[in-house]
């Protein structure tokens, strides 16, 4: 599909496009739904993405310099390397069984953010507020939080992240054995079994 020459969409269906590559700087996207579309190193720059949902979409080492993304949902997506710090807006985007591997968060306010049952491999939540976010069944292997917010954040089902509860704040946090073990891991505590 082509979106032709117009730079502002609203409502729109679009389905199994390749738009990899191509640039979309200074675009609107409204309330729209693209499914199993390929965006791979996309140039979203100065772009906006109201309420809109990706299904099934690969938007890896997309750019979205100062973009804004707002109320927008991804389902399935590859969301691979992206450094989300260069949006100028992140208002209450929730990823649900998606990759978001590699990907930069460090400083972002994601308080309340739903990331369920996402695979977010070495990516940086380092300083960020993840305060009451939903992390519930996510893979979090080798993913940094340093001086982060993790009050009332749900790790329950998490695996392989490695939190210091001396260096973020985790009061209120819930999460479940055996993987809530690892917190010690920070504490310097020898567990025996």
């Amino acid at each position: 599909m082509d979106l032709g020459s117009a730079t502002e969409h609203c409502g729109k269906s679009i389905a199994e496009a390749n738009f990899s590559e191509k640039n979309f700087s200074n675009y609107l996207f409204e309330d729209c739904v693209f499914e199993k579309c390929d965006f791979r190193e996309c140039n979203f720059l100065r772009s906006q993405f109201v309420g809109c949902g990706f299904n099934f979409c690969d938007l890896s080492n997309a750019k979205f310099g100062n973009s804004r993304v707002r109320e927008t949902s991804f389902l399935e997506c590859k969301l691979l390397g992206i450094q989300w710090t260069q949006l100028a807006d992140l208002t209450n985007p929730k990823f649900k069984e998606s990759n978001l591997s590699y990907g930069n968060f460090v400083g972002l306010k994601l308080k309340k953010v739903l990331f369920h049952k996402c695979r977010i491999h070495d990516a940086d939540f380092s300083q960020a507020d993840l305060s009451e976010a939903d992390l519930r069944d996510s893979d979090l292997l080798h993913t940094r939080f340093h001086s982060t917010l993790l009050q009332k954040a749900d790790f329950r089902g998490a695996l392989n992240y490695l939190i210091d509860p001396m260096g973020n704040k985790i009061r209120g946090a819930r999460f479940s054995l055996p993987e809530a073990q690892s917190l010690l891991l920070g504490l310097g505590v020898v567990i025996d079994s």
